[in-house]
């Protein structure tokens, strides 16, 4: 008689034993999570990668400079006002030559010596004279005095240029009565380019104001204007 017996399998597993809990239930103790090795890898090179990222962005930020920039358009030879600038941040760049804005304070009074835009950054080559006239045009200077230009004259300003007549004597042509005035008086459109003030212990109150305008008119007017013939009258901004 062959006595049976249950053998067992000797790659069976072992159940996992329960663990006896504080109050006396049973629960089953949960399995070991072993973490993968590209899972580490991958956070290790997240945290340098976003590390690096910082130092990039710490770096270009240092680099940005305070420079100048023009905050309103300008005319060729209208002198630069403290209002007409505004101070930005940019980046360094071998390129581009801004006035930083520590010189703000020698901006201030030079003429424009080409159109300013608002909106782009100031550098000395926009400051000084005018660099060149377009064709056909001139720029003459008059001595003007007080009552042949409006006190609030400036430069960039439009204005009409007109020879009086006021010394031509019998050789003036006679007004009609109930004449146009206007009709008798050719005016010639210009762009005031800068103004001379006189000095206040000079005793002379005559300013000098430059003018841009046709060159087929210049001689005439450059004439009139030594004479003492010329008004200014100046125009209305355009919209």
């Amino acid at each position: 008689m062959r006595a049976s017996g249950t053998r067992s399998r000797p790659d069976a597993q072992p159940h996992p034993q329960p663990t006896p809990a504080l109050d006396g239930a049973l629960r089953v103790a949960p399995a070991t999570r072993r973490r993968s090795p590209a899972w580490i890898a991958g956070g290790v090179l997240l945290v340098l990668f976003c590390a690096l990222a910082f130092a990039v962005g710490s770096t270009r930020l240092g680099a940005r400079q305070a420079v100048l920039a023009v905050a309103h358009d300008m005319p060729v030879g209208q002198l630069v006002a403290d209002s007409d600038l505004v101070v930005v941040r940019i980046s360094v760049d071998s390129g581009l030559r801004p006035i930083p804005a520590s010189a703000r304070a020698g901006v201030v009074g030079r003429p424009a010596a080409v159109p300013l835009v608002a909106g782009t950054l100031l550098t000395d080559a926009e400051l000084g004279a005018p660099s060149a006239l377009p064709p056909g045009q001139a720029v003459i200077g008059v001595a003007l005095k007080p009552g042949q230009f409006p006190p609030s004259l400036q430069a960039g300003a439009r204005v009409l240029v007109a020879d009086s007549g006021a010394d031509n004597g019998a050789g003036a042509t006679a007004q009609p009565a109930g004449g146009d005035a206007q009709g008798q008086i050719e005016t010639v459109p210009a762009v005031v380019v800068g103004v001379t003030e006189p000095a206040a212990d000079a005793g002379d109150p005559t300013t000098v104001v430059a003018l841009q305008l046709a060159a087929s008119s210049a001689p005439r007017l450059a004439a009139a204007g030594a004479a003492g013939r010329v008004v200014v009258v100046l125009l209305g901004s355009r919209s």
